[in-house]
C-alpha cells in the first residue's frame, strides 16, 4: 500500500492568476474596440454615399440635372439657392419628394439649400414665411403643398431694385403641378407618376437666370396653330418653357426686322414659302453676332426661297422619303442614330431612335471649300440607318431602291450650321448657328419619345451657348398599380400574419434548444 501511494504523482499546483494581466488585456481589448467604433464612425461620416436601390432607380437624378447642379451657374454662387420644401408630413407625397429634394443638395455640395416647412406643425415659421413671400406668391400660400425657391443674391441698392430681384429670381412651384394623373376604368382620377424632378430642375435654373429669354416663332410661314392642343406649339412651348424661354408668336411678313431681344428664331413646318423681302430679313437677322435658327422642315411642302437660304449655308433639303422594305413591306418610320463629333448630341451618340411620320434626306456639305471660304460649316447630326434609302418616287406602290435616281446611305435627317470661328475664344461667342431638321412631325405629342425630346433641349443649350446643361434629361416616374384578386390578398395576409412570425419563432426555438444542450 506504501508502494502505491508513493508511485502516485501528484498534480502540479495551480498558477497563480495574474489579475493584473487579464485587467490590462481587457482594457486594451476596450480601448481598441472603441478607437475601432470611431474610426468607422469617422469614415462613414466623411465619405457616406447614397446608393439607390430601387428597381428604376427613381430617386437618382439624371444626368441633365446633376450637370445643372455642378455647373458655374450654380458652383459660382456666392450665396446658396436656398429651397423651402412646405410640404406636410402627412402628405401623401412627403416620402416620394424628401428624398428626391435631398440629392439637389447632396449633388450641389451645398450650393442648394434646403428648409422643410410642415405648415401644419409649424405656424409660426409658416407665417413667417408667409409674410416674406406671400405678396408675391399670391395669397393661398399654404392651400398646397409647395417649393419656395429663392436665388436672389446680396440686397439691392433701392426698393425699386429690390422689387424687380425679387420678381425675377423667386419662383415657387406646387407639388400637385408635379402629380400625373389619369382616368382610370372607374372614372376615377388616380396618381400614376411625377415629373417632380423636370419641373425643380427648371425652376432652378429660371430662378437663377432671373429673366427668361425669348425666341420667336414664324407664326405666319408655318403649318402650326398656335394654342392648339396636341399641336407642335404645345410641344416647343413647353419644352423652351422649362429651359426659361418663351416662345413668342411673330409675323415675319409685318415687321422690317427681327426684333433686338431675339434669342432665337423658331420655324417649324412651312407650309408657305417666304417672299424675297422676308428671306432679306431672315438673312439679315442670321448675319447678326450670336443668332441662333431652328427650322424643322415639312417633308410635304416645298418652300423655293427657304430652300434656297439653306442651300447657301450648306444645308438643302432633297426631295425624297427615306424608307426600307422588310419582309415584303414598306417602312417609313425611320431608325436614326445621334452621329458624334460636334459634341451637340452629347450622351446621345450613338443612340438610335425612330422617326415616325414622314421623313426626308439632307445634302449636308461638309467640309465644302466655298463653305469654309466664307467662315461656313456644317454638319450631320442625325442619320438613318443602313438599309434605308431616299426614295425619290415616293409615291408609288411596292418601291424598290433605284441606283440611278434614288439617294443611297448614309442619309442625314438632321443637320447644325455654324458661321464663324467657333475655335477661338475671341470670336466663339459670337458665331451664329442653325440647327435643321428635315421632318416635324416627330413633334407630335403622341409621337415624341423621350430622346426627341431631349434633343431638342440639348440643340437650345448649344444654339444659346449653355453647352454644359446638355445631357439627358429626367423621366416621369410611374406608379405601377399591382392587381390581385381577393384570393390572393387572403394568401399574402396569411404569409405576412401567420407564417412570417411562425417561422421566425420556429428558428429561435431551434437556435434555443442547440445552445441549451
Amino acid at each position: 500500500m506504501a508502494d502505491s501511494d508513493s508511485n502516485f504523482n501528484m498534480a502540479p499546483p495551480p498558477r497563480p492568476i495574474k489579475r493584473w494581466g487579464l485587467g490590462i488585456r481587457s482594457v486594451l481589448q476596450l480601448v481598441f474596440a472603441l478607437l475601432s467604433l470611431a474610426f468607422i464612425f469617422y469614415l462613414a461620416m466623411t465619405y457616406s454615399n447614397r446608393k439607390d436601390l430601387t428597381e428604376r432607380s427613381i430617386f437618382t437624378l439624371s444626368e441633365a440635372t446633376e450637370k445643372l447642379l455642378t455647373s458655374s451657374e450654380v458652383q459660382n454662387r456666392e450665396e446658396p439657392v436656398k429651397i423651402i420644401a412646405a410640404i406636410r408630413k402627412s402628405s401623401p407625397h412627403y416620402a416620394r419628394l424628401r428624398p428626391v429634394v435631398e440629392e439637389y443638395e447632396r449633388i450641389s455640395k451645398g450650393k442648394v439649400k434646403i428648409d422643410y416647412l410642415d405648415p401644419i406643425r409649424d405656424g409660426d415659421r409658416a407665417l413667417e414665411v408667409k409674410n416674406n413671400f406671400g405678396d408675391i406668391l399670391k395669397d393661398n400660400l399654404f392651400e398646397d403643398d409647395l417649393f419656395i425657391i429663392d436665388a436672389r443674391e446680396g440686397i439691392a441698392a433701392t426698393q425699386e431694385e429690390r422689387n424687380k430681384a425679387i420678381n425675377s429670381h423667386l419662383r415657387y412651384l406646387r407639388v400637385s403641378d408635379m402629380v400625373v394623373k389619369r382616368t382610370d376604368v372607374n372614372k376615377q382620377r388616380r396618381i400614376v407618376g411625377y415629373q417632380d424632378e423636370d419641373l425643380i430642375s427648371s425652376m432652378i435654373q429660371s430662378a437663377i437666370e432671373g429673366q427668361p429669354r425669348i425666341m420667336y416663332l414664324v407664326e405666319d410661314k408655318s403649318d402650326v396653330e398656335v394654342g392648339a392642343a396636341n399641336s407642335p406649339w404645345l410641344v416647343l412651348t413647353e419644352a423652351l418653357q422649362k429651359q426659361n424661354i418663351i416662345l413668342v408668336p411673330i409675323k415675319i411678313s409685318q415687321i422690317e426686322k427681327v426684333p433686338e431681344n431675339a434669342e432665337g428664331l423658331v420655324i417649324v413646318a412651312p407650309e408657305y414659302d417666304f417672299e424675297t423681302k422676308e428671306i432679306d430679313i431672315l438673312t439679315d437677322y442670321w448675319n447678326r453676332p450670336s443668332s441662333s435658327i431652328i427650322a424643322y422642315l415639312d417633308p410635304n411642302t416645298r418652300p423655293v426661297n427657304l430652300r434656297a437660304f439653306l442651300r447657301k449655308n450648306g444645308v438643302t433639303p432633297r426631295d425624297d422619303r427615306i424608307i426600307r422594305v422588310r419582309n415584303g413591306r414598306t417602312e417609313s418610320q425611320v431608325l436614326a442614330t445621334f452621329t458624334a463629333g460636334l459634341g451637340i448630341n452629347g450622351s446621345l451618340e450613338s443612340k438610335s431612335v425612330p422617326f415616325e411620320g414622314r421623313v426626308s434626306s439632307l445634302e449636308v456639305r461638309e467640309g465644302a471649300e466655298d463653305l469654309v471660304s466664307n467662315g461656313i460649316k456644317a454638319y450631320s447630326l442625325i442619320e438613318a440607318a443602313p438599309g434605308f434609302w431616299g426614295e425619290t418616287d415616293y409615291k408609288k406602290l411596292n418601291p424598290k431602291y433605284d441606283d440611278d435616281s434614288d439617294e443611297r446611305a448614309p442619309l442625314s435627317i438632321g443637320a447644325a450650321i455654324i458661321r464663324g470661328n467657333a475655335n477661338a475664344d475671341k470670336t466663339a461667342p459670337n458665331v451664329s448657328k442653325m440647327i435643321v431638321l428635315s421632318t416635324s412631325d416627330f413633334l407630335d405629342p403622341k409621337r415624341l419619345g423621350n430622346e426627341q425630346l431631349d434633343f431638342v433641349k440639348n440643340s437650345t443649350h448649344w444654339l444659346l451657348g449653355r453647352e454644359e446643361l446638355m445631357g439627358i434629361g429626367p423621366r416621369g416616374v410611374e406608379l405601377r398599380k399591382l392587381n390581385l384578386i381577393k384570393e390572393e390578398v387572403k394568401f399574402l395576409h396569411n404569409i405576412v400574419v401567420f407564417f412570417i412570425p411562425a417561422g421566425f419563432f420556429l428558428l429561435a426555438m431551434i437556435v434555443w434548444n442547440a445552445r441549451r444542450a
